[in-house]
């Protein structure tokens, strides 16, 4: 009959199994990227085959070699599991720096398993303990910085606490073995009290551990779908309905802080003839040219968005009136001051620009949007290229 030490590796190792299918079926048929999760997937079932050479026949007792692969394997899983994350974060996998420190260690307790009388267990347990210390702490920091800049601090430590748990219990694991060798200093699966609660342990981390990959992609997923639903397909800024909810935002900080802000709409003049004379690629391509020079001249704080066709709408925080016509001129003479080439052909762009500024709290965000709306309308119907502000009589 099992102990409770080899069931629960038996059960950690199907589960690896398993794990190992999900992540080979995310890399074939979810939009997960593929060179990651099949690192991931070769973590799985590298763990799992270090767990069934270690367990070996049911009832019989691990024989030095294969405690010895099993120690190998388990070190290079963990080197796939590391890779795979690097890479889906986008950082340099640094082989030479892993395979320079862990795999001399891993092939020490490899080797040292057929010698048992010159490298005991608790010298095997060192070495082993060691060399995952190293790499759960590596991968850790390495991926620290990369998750804070896209995730935020919270949400980084979220994703990588069940690391920082796997180091604890490691170092746990090397302090007993050093502190206790002769009742702790064995290695698994060995029997006893201490090796069954390390065989749980291990169990619910490596649930976590994979829990924590595993919300990596989703969060990933996430703000992919999010950008998606917020971005104007063509030029990348806002979309109409994004925009919306900015302006809006916007209204709330004016009413409760008296913060006030300009809105600009911005049309780019003689559009259509652009498409009519040189196709719909080239109107796209002004767009995509009017969007990159806003993104250029604006400041971070401004807020850009495409409301439409050729309409653009920049919203301008903590901004006065004055400022506001500054800013709007800064935008169409840089615009005027470019030209895009497309297919031998040079196009020349102006725009023009109608603005509000709001400063009332008890407007609401569409009045003020529509009086932008209507100063642009005197801006096209009185030369175009120019910019006009607002004013009670166009009302």
């Amino acid at each position: 009959m099992l102990g409770n030490v080899a069931l629960t590796l038996w059960t950690l190792m199907l589960l690896e199994l398993l794990l190992a299918c999900g992540w080979a079926m995310a890399a074939w048929r979810l939009d997960v990227p593929r060179q990651a999760a099949a690192h991931w997937a070769a973590f799985s079932l590298g763990g799992a085959l270090s767990l069934g050479v270690l367990l070996g026949v049911p009832n019989a007792p691990a024989t030095p070699a294969a405690i010895g692969l099993s120690s190998l394997g388990t070190v290079i899983s963990l080197l796939c599991m590391r890779r795979g994350l690097l890479l889906f974060l986008r950082l340099p996998p640094a082989d030479g720096e892993a395979l320079a420190v862990a795999m001399p260690l891993a092939v020490t307790a490899a080797l040292g398993a057929g010698w048992p009388a010159v490298f005991p267990d608790v010298v095997r347990v060192v070495v082993m303990c060691t060399a995952v210390l190293w790499l759960m702490s590596r991968t850790a920091a390495q991926a620290w910085d990369a998750l804070r800049g896209e995730f935020g601090d919270t949400t980084a430590f979220a994703v990588l606490w069940p690391l920082v748990a796997c180091i604890a219990l490691v170092v746990l694991r090397l302090t007993a073995a050093l502190v206790w060798p002769d009742v702790t200093g064995r290695l698994l699966p060995a029997e006893g009290p201490f090796h069954v609660a390390l065989a749980l342990v291990l169990l619910v981390l490596t649930l976590l551990v994979h829990g924590s990959l595993a919300s990596v992609v989703l969060l990933r997923m996430v703000a992919r779908l999010r950008h998606l639903s917020q971005r104007d397909a063509l030029t990348g800024l806002f979309n109409r309905a994004e925009l919306m909810q900015q302006l809006e935002a916007r209204h709330r900080m004016l009413v409760r802080y008296g913060e006030p802000f300009a809105v600009l709409i911005i049309d780019v003049d003689h559009f259509k003839s652009v498409n009519d004379t040189l196709g719909h690629a080239a109107g796209d391509a002004v767009l995509i040219n009017v969007a990159q020079v806003l993104n250029a001249s604006a400041r971070d704080v401004d807020v850009l968005g495409r409301l439409g066709g050729e309409e653009f709408c920049v919203l301008l925080p903590h901004t006065d009136a004055a400022s506001a016509r500054l800013a709007a001129e800064r935008l169409r003479l840089a615009i005027a001051d470019g030209h895009i080439t497309w297919r031998q052909h040079a196009v020349w762009l102006t725009v023009s620009v109608g603005l509000a500024h709001g400063d009332d709290p008890d407007e609401s965000p569409s009045h003020l949007l529509e009086r932008a709306d209507q100063a642009l309308y005197q801006a096209k119907h009185s030369g175009r290229n120019r910019t006009i502000v607002w004013r009670p009589s166009f009302a």
